[in-house]
């Protein structure tokens, strides 16, 4: 489990919530884990560092893609913007972020903590 300044916790899965907060529906508790992913990159993307334009553009990346096996877990789950999302797409993320002109060693290592 994570916490943030001013928030309520960001647990690790979202069945957590569902648990832990059981007066939350299944769409509260699955907004509020994705607001916390978002809220600990100071909602940003994690892989060019933009801010959103809109509500709707800083989606929720899956750093293991689902089709590889990834899960949807906090630590496997990050803000992106809709062009990195999109640029990425199932693609292993270290060799397609490296390729970016955005790219920092920095970056790399916050993605993988």
């Amino acid at each position: 489990m994570h916490a943030s300044q001013d928030h309520l916790p960001v647990y690790e899965r979202i069945s957590d919530y569902l648990f832990n907060m059981a007066a939350l529906t299944r769409r509260e508790a699955r907004q509020q884990w994705r607001q916390g992913i978002k809220d600990a990159w100071n909602n940003r993307c994690a892989y060019c560092g933009r801010p959103p334009i809109d509500d709707d553009s800083l989606t929720v990346d899956h750093v293991r893609p689902k089709s590889a096996g990834g899960e949807d877990r906090t630590s496997n789950c990050i803000p992106a913007c809709r062009d990195c999302n999109q640029a990425k797409s199932s693609q292993e993320w270290v060799a397609w972020f490296r390729m970016q002109p955005t790219y920092t060693i920095e970056a790399e290592w916050r993605i993988r903590q």
